[in-house]
């Protein structure tokens, strides 16, 4: 069980990282856009800011999904669940994470052929000509990681499923 808690608390840690990176961009962004409309003002707007927020935005988005799933912090519906009885509770604490692991499996899956193919194409940005694969492979990385948390969550399930 120390080695579980060991490597819950490092992946924990991994996904607090890669969510702060997320945060980083919303501030990088926030600074390229605010450069760019001030920029507008004396008609010299920045070149490719739309491209890097639209790029940045999917990024902040899956980095943060892992992160979030471990503070709980998604939209759960309570209304339903405050009145089934406990052991349905349970069950749906087991039910509900391993159908998120199955659908995030499969978009990971489909994304990393999404980003390979990308990559092989030489897909570039049409304003400022940066590879996209890189952008479109964090959507495989986040799936990854929600995967990862999601699994921790199905054990915690099943072990408060043994213990009542």
């Amino acid at each position: 069980m120390d080695t579980y808690l060991l490597i819950k608390a490092w992946i924990q840690r991994f996904h607090y990282v890669i969510a702060m990176v997320g945060t980083a961009l919303v501030f990088i962004t926030m600074f390229i856009t605010t450069s760019d409309v001030i920029g507008r003002y004396f008609k010299m707007p920045l070149p490719g800011a739309m491209e890097i927020s639209e790029l940045a935005l999917g990024v902040m988005v899956f980095l943060g999904w892992a992160y979030t799933q471990g503070e709980k912090g998604h939209i759960a519906i309570d209304i339903l669940f405050e009145r089934l009885p406990r052991k349905v509770k349970n069950i749906l604490d087991i039910i509900i994470p391993l159908f998120g692991l199955t659908l995030m499996g499969l978009i990971g899956w489909r994304a990393i052929g999404f980003a390979m193919d990308c990559k092989s194409s030489h897909e570039n940005t049409v304003d400022l000509g940066l590879p996209v694969w890189p952008f479109k492979l964090m959507i495989f990385i986040g799936a990854l990681t929600l995967c990862i948390q999601l699994i921790f969550d199905v054990i915690e399930a099943l072990q408060k499923c043994r213990e009542s």
